[in-house]
């Protein structure tokens, strides 16, 4: 019986040490991800529209109208951050990425390409240095265990 009790008690102990590590997001990090059933996605998708065909005040706008809905989207902070990047404004772009990466989750591949998007933006204002830094950052998002 005393037997029996050691046996239990070293395997309820032994459960209690096992650790999981937590698999890593199988899904793109996305808009229609980050902000599901919000109505900032709908802004968000007009504002592409709306870059896309050259309208880079109007997506500006509702760029600015999908924040005040969802002030801590990562995902809005990184579409601004991709517009002022095309209409060549670097500094803005890199603080925009760089806010959106505060307010990243936890994912890989999507704070790698934040990170990517630092770099260009760092590039773009002659900082190769700061570009170099920010490519590390990302080369070091995509490895497990390694925090950014």
């Amino acid at each position: 019986m005393q037997m029996l009790f050691r046996v239990l008690v070293v395997s309820f102990w032994l459960t209690g040490c096992a650790v999981s590590v937590p698999d890593a997001p199988t899904e793109p990090m996305s808009a229609s991800v980050e902000l599901e059933g919000s109505p900032a996605l709908s802004l968000l998708q007009r504002a592409e529209t709306a870059r896309q065909q050259g309208e880079t005040a109007a997506a500006e706008r509702y760029l600015e109208r999908a924040l005040n809905i969802a002030p801590d989207s990562s995902w809005l902070y990184k579409s601004l951050a991709d517009l002022r990047l095309f209409e060549g404004d670097a500094r803005s772009a890199e603080g925009f990425a760089l806010k959106a990466l505060r307010l990243a989750p936890d994912h890989p591949q999507y704070r790698a390409d934040l990170w990517e998007l630092v770099a260009t933006a760092r590039e773009r204002q002659g900082d190769k240095t700061g570009a170099d830094e920010a490519r590390q950052h990302a080369a070091d998002a995509l490895m497990p265990g390694k925090p950014v």
